[in-house]
Order: C-alpha cells, then structure tokens, then sequence
C-alpha cells in the first residue's frame, strides 16, 4: 500500500498568506481580550462601557473565525479524516481530497454569493451599527465574505499542491 504524500507543502505565497492570515487573527484576539479586560476592570470599578464593550469581542470572534479558516486548510489544521484516507492508494487519496476540497469550495461560494448580498444591501441602505458608535453595518459584516473568498482561493491551492508532480515523490 503506499503512503500518504497528498500532504505536499503550498506554494510559498500561500503559506505566506496564512502566516499573515494567523497574525491579523492573533492581533484581534489580543485586541479583544485588552478591550473584555477593560470592560471587566471598569463595571468592577463601577463605571459603564455601553454595549459597545460587550458587542465588539462577539463580533472581533466572528472575524477571528472567518479570517482564520483559510490558514486551517493551508495548514491541514482543519479535521481529516487522515486514518481512513490512508488505506487508499496514492491515487484515490488525491481524489477523495479533491473531491472534498471541490464540495467544500461550492458549499463555501454558495455562502459567499449570500454573504456578499447582505454586505451589498446593508451599503445600499446605508445601514449603522449605533451600539458600535455608527459604524456602517456593512464593515461590520465584511469578516465573513472576505474569509470565506480567503478560504476558497486556499482550498483551490489545496487542491493545486495535491496533484502537482513534486508532491508524487516518495516521503
């Protein structure tokens, strides 16, 4: 039986870019946490923060997942079903991850084409968050279209460094 070589490494601007993708999302958590501290510090002080304090974390987590999702599958940090893929010949190994890599991108650009219409109509309203001292709405929001198409472009040069040749080499 052979062995699991379908784990090539991406191409270097790829893997640059989830590198890049894990520090944006490091530096909204530790932005996050500066502002839960705050808001911890200040009710225990008895002043008010206003919702702003509560609402911006819950939504810094939105980004966090949405802008880290595209370095999970660069980094094959995302749940595989590796074991089972393993029994399978080099070749049928490729397909199952192509065709997993394939359904997941569909599924993920059926949801990006939804996620781009609410941007898209929350900047035709001009819609506001005032929780978040007026910001337009469609900011708010644009954390999702934007990891998702992320996500796609890594889960086609997923599916670009499963069939290259160098990744046919023996490990």
């Amino acid at each position: 039986m052979e062995q699991d070589t379908t784990s090539g490494r991406a191409p270097g601007a790829v893997r640059w870019l989830a590198r890049a993708e894990v520090a944006v999302v490091g530096g909204i958590l530790i932005i996050s946490l500066l502002i839960t501290l705050y808001a911890i510090v200040a009710r225990n002080l008895g002043h008010s923060t206003g919702d702003w304090a509560l609402k911006l974390p819950e939504l810094m987590l939105v980004w966090m997942t949405f802008l880290g999702m595209g370095a999970l599958v660069t980094e094959h940090g995302h749940v595989a079903a590796d074991m089972f893929l393993m029994r399978f010949s080099l070749r049928w190994q490729r397909i199952a991850l192509t065709c997993s890599a394939l359904i997941t991108t569909a599924v993920l650009a059926i949801i990006l084409a939804g996620a781009v219409s609410i941007v898209r109509t929350q900047i035709e309203i001009g819609a506001t968050d005032e929780e978040l001292f007026e910001i337009p709405t469609a900011i708010v929001l644009a954390g999702l279209p934007l990891g998702l198409a992320i996500t796609i472009l890594h889960l086609l040069a997923d599916i670009y460094t499963i069939w290259r040749p160098s990744s046919a080499r023996p490990s």
